[in-house]
């Protein structure tokens, strides 16, 4: 069996540089979201919600879920979709699920590696569910469907055990079967190191595990024996036998090849990313370099699983991606060029860096899910790949090292957009705030006591959800101009020709409908005053007037045409009428930017209301 690997290695080796897993960033991949009627042997709904063998009921409903981040389907072949018992999405999509199954869907996430240079994965295998038959087959396939993709967008890939430490003869036949029937190490992007084909073993020495040092060792020497390079998935307290770990295993874990410790949940903050390199990727190192091991510390982007265990939403915040880069910064900062990401496609445990729901739009009308706006800044769905993908350049030294996250929070086609929702969407960063492109003239508070307000509101009058904006003061002067602008969101959008901006208003009276949303350049100029008109001819100027009194309008605005080449610095609210006196009090709802043909799309529909 040795020469058989050796030989099968010889042929696959074509460049082994590449194929090594040192100065490498690495995902975890599990591929194990099915849904009925995808032509899977699972036949039934999985991981997504826990579903009934050859059955199409019951669907994922609310309360029935098994995931916390709701996937971006946008890009997803309809053949890869499937309709779930959830509500529409808040704008008006149909609540659709992807499957893992399909080779599409495979090769659509072998694409995004690809795009954002994101070097590939390994593949999760889970030892106990290949007792059962169905499964097994599932899993099999998947090995020839990954293997597929990996070959066509150039990403390695190695297959990486979740297994108890009491399996040995059970894990020897099944590695057998993958090695001598699959043969996924022939494949010339199974990762190699040293020469070696890679495996990686994940849980031995964990105390949520069986302690059964002798036996994983016996499967790790085995491995070596026939030639592998055995990477281990170990708890963080492997070197002390504390915390997560088992006493007893030091020479388990002194026998892999590899560390690659468990750092998701160990820590909840920037602080604790810090006190986790002080306490445990420092001495790590050290150890590792004293004793010939390879490390390959884990990196991940949040944490929660309040849909499928419990516990607080948002549990680990992303904040903003900074709770990832901290750990990056962490790593490269000692020296380190190598590391692996907890996960690519976890959705359930919401640890995803795939392209996930980026707002209240795009979940559903009936249940709660984790997007990339959660911590209140408008965050795009592809924005943690464009993140990892800017830390595979850093540790590779394409890219320098920075202390905090600096590409963009989202790019084009969409750049922004907000129900302003707290838990899913980018709330206001000002309340009350008056922008200093306008001061405040002739408007006081509304009915005339204090100053005027804007911030967010709930439960009043709103175009989707439950919050809107309020903007409400007070015109004084029947002679003269009133003015009052507020400064609502900090944005850095580049806008080009293509650039539309859309938003919804509500004026509760005549004097209301002169409110409306205005964007600051960097240059100082504003929307107000380029001359720009909206989908009716109407000027964008808030004295034109905008909107019908009691009702929702849509206003749109193809703003490129009159600030191609600017960068909008801020999105405001202004107010602008003369010569009358009076209350006012608008609500703003749905403010997007984006390219026009995207605004168009993205027009929200009656169901969608809420007042």
């Amino acid at each position: 069996m040795v020469l058989t690997i050796i030989t099968l290695h010889s042929s696959a080796q074509v460049a082994p540089a590449a194929q090594s897993v040192t100065g490498k960033l690495i995902c975890g991949y599990q591929a194990w979201f099915n849904c009925y009627g995808d032509g899977s042997p699972v036949e039934r709904w999985a991981h997504w919600s826990p579903g009934n063998y050859r059955s199409d009921t019951p669907k994922p409903a609310p309360g029935r879920i098994t995931f916390e981040a709701f996937p971006d389907i946008s890009e997803y072949p309809a053949t890869s979709l499937f309709q779930t018992a959830l509500g529409n999405l808040h704008d008006a999509r149909n609540a659709r699920l992807f499957s893992s199954w399909p080779q599409a869907s495979i090769d659509l996430h072998f694409s995004w590696m690809q795009q954002h240079g994101i070097d590939g994965v390994a593949q999760q295998r889970f030892l106990g569910p290949t007792g059962d038959g169905v499964y097994k087959t599932s899993m099999d396939s998947l090995v020839r469907r990954i293997r597929r993709s990996a070959e066509k967008y150039q990403r390695i890939f190695y297959i990486m055990y979740d297994m108890s430490a009491d399996d040995t003869a059970f894990f020897k036949a099944d590695w057998l079967h993958i090695e001598n029937d699959l043969r996924p190490q022939e494949s010339p992007y199974y990762a190699h190191q040293h020469g070696k084909p890679v495996i990686c073993i994940w849980g031995f020495g964990l105390n949520e595990r069986s302690n059964r040092p002798a036996n994983s060792l016996a499967i790790i020497n085995w491995l070596k024996g026939k030639g592998y390079y055995v990477i281990g998935g170990v708890p963080a307290g492997w070197r002390t036998g504390t915390r997560d770990s088992h006493p007893g295993y030091e020479n388990v874990y002194k026998a892999f090849n590899m560390l690659s410790p468990w750092a998701v949940g160990r820590f909840n903050s920037l602080t604790g990313a810090d006190d986790f390199k002080t306490d445990n990727l420092v001495p790590d190192q050290a150890y590792c370099a004293a004793n010939g091991l390879d490390y390959q510390p884990v990196i991940f982007p949040g944490f929660a699983w309040s849909n499928w265990n419990g516990g607080t939403r948002n549990m680990i915040p992303r904040l903003r991606g900074e709770f990832f880069w901290r750990q990056l910064y962490n790593i490269k900062s000692l020296g380190m060029n190598t590391a692996y990401i907890a996960m690519f496609d976890e959705y359930d445990e919401g640890t995803v860096i795939a392209k996930m729901a980026d707002s209240y739009f795009a979940v559903t009308n009936d249940q709660y899910f984790l997007t990339t706006s959660a911590d209140g800044t408008y965050i795009g769905a592809d924005f943690y790949l464009r993140l990892a993908g800017q830390a595979t350049k850093v540790l590779k030294g394409a890219a320098p090292l920075t202390t905090n996250v600096t590409i963009p929070y989202a790019t084009a086609p969409l750049w922004f957009r907000t129900s302003v929702e707290p838990q899913y969407d980018a709330t206001i960063t000002w309340t009350d705030t008056p922008d200093q492109s306008v001061a405040t003239t002739n408007v006081t508070g509304y009915d005339g006591t204090g100053a005027p307000i804007c911030g967010i509101v709930q439960n009043e009058s709103s175009h989707t959800g439950p919050s809107s904006i309020r903007v409400a003061g007070r015109a004084t002067s029947a002679t003269a101009n009133a003015y009052c602008a507020f400064k609502i969101f900090d944005v850095n959008i580049p806008v080009t020709a293509g650039t539309g901006l859309s938003f919804w208003l509500y004026p509760t009276s005549n004097l209301s409908r002169y409110v409306t949303v205005d964007l600051i350049m960097t240059d100082g100029t504003s929307l107000r005053d380029a001359g720009a008109v909206d989908q009716h001819g109407v000027s964008m100027h808030p004295a034109a007037g905008h909107g019908t009194v009691n009702s929702w309008s849509q206003i749109t605005c193809n703003i490129g045409q009159w600030l191609n080449g600017k960068t909008i610095d801020r999105i405001v609210v202004d107010y602008v009428h003369g010569n009358e006196v009076g209350n006012f009090k608008t609500y703003v709802d749905d403010i997007i930017i984006s390219d026009t043909t995207t605004v168009a799309s993205l027009q929200l529909k009656t169901p969608g209301r809420k007042h």
